[in-house]
């Protein structure tokens, strides 16, 4: 009799990124229908990551400084308790080369990645013009995995019966990550967008977390008719919210990446900081739209973008 294969799967950072590797999770999922498969991440996104389907159970990295040795071999230790034949590291850092040294290099398990000496190496550089979502899907067929046709995401959603939601809405997405502002269109600027949409009979709602309540309160002084729902929703009713809407316009943020994986039609406002060829949101009905800075994109030209948007899935 066989061991049965225990597969670890790495990927930290953002909801966003985490978003963007869901086909990598199914497709890993398919190649190893019967293994335990553990999936490693950081404690903001445990509850979240033990709603997806592909994973068994959820190790988290608490991603302790390099002087914190004993966070370090708590972490090495939780790995190696779980016992890993093969870890797909989707995340491709130094600190994972670290890890992948600390668990025993190339004697401990199959290590797919960008670790030195790992059996299935990841392809570097990326190819010009390559999307990350490519850039994994690479990875993965290096270290024969499968591809596989889109994975389904039905298990992503809640009911919203305890909100009540206008026929028609638009979801905006006005917040982005703490420290990188350069990311946001202004604030003011999501008012004129909500005021144009509301007097053309669709209203708005603006999403976020809690920490953003101030944020959108700003934001509803120029733009009253805006529904304010920051931090009222987990991720699965933002799913259900995202998937009912008319459309999402956001930032490029993780609720935006979100919007586009689940199919709803998304408009992402993107930084020139930031290269959208690379890492801006992937699903069937998504454009992007580029400020330099974000400023310098006018509420017309994201309106235009918005109906040349909406036509295209009519």
């Amino acid at each position: 009799m066989t061991s049965k294969e225990r597969i670890l799967v790495i990927r930290l950072a953002a909801l966003g990124d985490i978003v963007l590797c869901f086909q990598a999770f199914h497709e890993i999922r398919c190649a190893h229908p019967d293994a335990e498969i553990a999936f490693l991440t950081m404690p903001a996104y445990a509850a979240f990551a033990k709603t997806m389907p592909w994973f068994n159970q959820v190790i988290l990295d608490e991603r302790p400084p390099a002087w914190r040795l004993d966070l370090w071999l708590k972490l090495v230790q939780k790995i190696r308790a779980f016992a890993p034949t093969r870890v797909y590291d989707l995340q491709g850092k130094n600190r994972q080369n670290i890890l992948y040294m600390l668990l025993g290099g190339s004697r401990a398990c199959e290590w797919s990645g960008a670790a030195p000496l790992a059996s299935h190496p990841r392809l570097w550089p990326p190819l010009q013009n390559m999307h990350f979502t490519d850039f994994i899907a690479a990875q993965l067929q290096r270290a024969d995995v499968p591809t596989q046709p889109s994975a389904d995401l039905s298990w992503l959603q809640d009911p919203l019966d305890d909100f009540h939601l206008p026929s028609r809405y638009i979801v905006l997405i006005p917040s982005c990550a703490p420290g990188r502002e350069y990311k946001r269109w202004p604030l003011s600027y999501y008012a004129d967008l909500a005021q144009r949409l509301h007097r053309e009979g669709t209203e708005c709602i603006a999403i976020g977390t809690r920490a953003d309540h101030g944020l959108v309160t700003t934001l509803r002084g120029h733009a009253p008719h805006l529904i304010d729902m920051t931090g009222r929703t987990t991720i699965p009713q933002l799913a259900s919210l995202m998937r009912r809407s008319v459309a999402v316009v956001g930032n490029d943020t993780g609720p935006t990446h979100l919007a586009a994986a689940l199919g709803a039609p998304t408009l992402a406002l993107m930084s020139d900081r930031i290269n959208p060829v690379w890492s801006a949101p992937k699903g069937p009905c998504v454009r992007w739209v580029q400020g330099g800075p974000m400023s310098m994109l006018s509420v017309d030209k994201v309106s235009l973008a918005l109906k040349e948007l909406l036509a295209h899935k009519a």
